[in-house]
């Protein structure tokens, strides 16, 4: 890799650089970087290299305006063997090929399917809090959203295999932060590794039964889907997008429902104004008889909340690249082969983008307000530019769905 030396920063301890203090408070690492060496600085990381590049500016030059010259599939090195094959791991006319393949998948007739299946789901799910004064929120939303995910996937309950599936998941995540990748059977990497080999097999035997008897579940769809020129997935693809789709179904989703309920639980002033909200959907329903999935855009504060949780706690704190080309931005040479990272958390917090950007006042998303739209790529949860997370709009909804039950079922409880 060419020379970074003209790049303030310090890289610290060979090979450890930084990596423990960004897996311990990743925040105040890149904070404090940011007070010493101003918006452009190198860190290390894992064994490498990075350039982090800080700002709104900064999202858009990476992510949107040069994005055919930063490299998703490298940047995401780290866990390339781990995700191989998902979306997010795949560059270029790969990329578009495949995007348009999958987009199938996520149309909006789709979509309503896979709501339909969900609720029951969810319904269900709600029942079982009424058993318990108290509980841990992120396992139960994890064992529910991958209940979800068995659901809309694959139109299978996941009941009998929940825990065998779950610990596969969590293994590959875990793996996926490990800085050390020795493909061991007792390593913490090997046992990721053993993780997506469980997910293969299990989804191995579904594909053939779907490809015969197609349903309304995802698994469906992408095994009928088409290009323009009418090529169809491979058994393999599939299989890659679906492990790729599960994990951010499951454990970003379960995540940003956590960090939901959170920020509910401690302002209490909107967990009052979201149950008018359902109220008054509640109203609709009773009015045309169609299910609740058909209200779901109609949840605007719910919406703004949302967003506004997404905003304080981003599943994702930054996104990497690897530069193609020599390239400048503003005035700091960026030599070909550079590791890249923008900063979502860093952006979302800012003074200079957010009326006081500590405080949670989802209002800011209000049409009035939008404070999103005032600084474009401030605002980036679900990425920006061609990488773009194609299940955005299934991610909103499906975290609708579940909020609109727990506030109907405290709701009921209330009186």
């Amino acid at each position: 890799m060419a020379s970074l030396t003209h790049i303030p920063g310090a890289t610290g301890l060979p090979f450890i650089g930084d990596t423990i203090r960004f897996l311990k408070k990743p925040q105040e690492l890149f904070n404090k970087k940011q007070e010493q060496y101003g918006n452009i600085f190198k860190y290390q990381m894992f064994g490498k290299d990075y350039v982090c590049i800080m700002g709104a500016e900064g999202n858009r030059f990476v992510l949107v305006e040069q994005t055919k010259h930063f490299s998703s599939t490298d940047g995401w090195e780290l866990i390339n063997e781990l995700f191989h094959g998902g979306l997010m791991l795949r560059d270029g006319d790969e990329h578009k090929h495949h995007r348009g393949i999958l987009q199938t998948a996520f149309k909006k007739e789709a979509l309503q399917h896979y709501l339909e299946a969900m609720n029951p789901v969810v319904q269900e799910y709600n029942k079982k809090l009424v058993q318990h004064a108290a509980f841990k929120v992120f396992p139960f939303i994890k064992e529910l959203t991958l209940q979800l995910a068995g659901k809309v996937f694959f139109n299978l309950d996941f009941s009998n295999n929940l825990q065998h599936i779950n610990q596969a998941i969590i293994n590959m995540v875990t793996a996926s932060i490990t800085p050390f990748h020795i493909n061991l059977p007792f390593t913490t990497y090997g046992k990721g590794m053993q993780g997506r080999k469980v997910l293969q097999a299990y989804f191995s035997t579904i594909i053939k039964e779907r490809r015969q008897q197609p349903g309304n579940d995802m698994l469906s769809n992408l095994c009928l889907a088409k290009d323009e020129a009418g090529n169809m997935l491979s058994d393999d693809e599939i299989i890659d997008h679906l492990i790729f789709f599960i994990m951010a179904a499951h454990d970003t989703t379960a995540s940003s429902l956590t960090s939901i309920i959170y920020e509910l639980a401690m302002h209490q002033n909107w967990q009052q104004l979201l149950r008018e909200e359902c109220r008054l959907i509640n109203s609709d329903i009773a009015t045309d008889g169609r299910a609740i999935h058909h209200h779901l855009d109609a949840l605007e504060k719910t919406g703004w909340v949302i967003k506004e949780t997404l905003r304080l706690h981003p599943p994702l704190i930054l996104i990497p690249r690897k530069a193609q080309t020599d390239m400048q931005f503003e005035n700091t040479h960026i030599p070909a082969g550079t590791n890249v990272t923008v900063l979502l958390f860093h952006n979302h917090n800012n003074s200079k983008y957010w009326s006081d950007p500590e405080t949670f006042d989802p209002n800011r998303f209000a049409p009035e307000i939008s404070e999103h739209k005032k600084c474009p790529h401030a605002y980036a949860p679900f990425g920006a530019g061609q990488h773009f997370c194609l299940g955005h709009a299934f991610a909103d909804l499906q975290m609708k769905l579940v909020m609109y039950h727990l506030l109907k079922k405290y709701m009921a409880a209330a009186g």
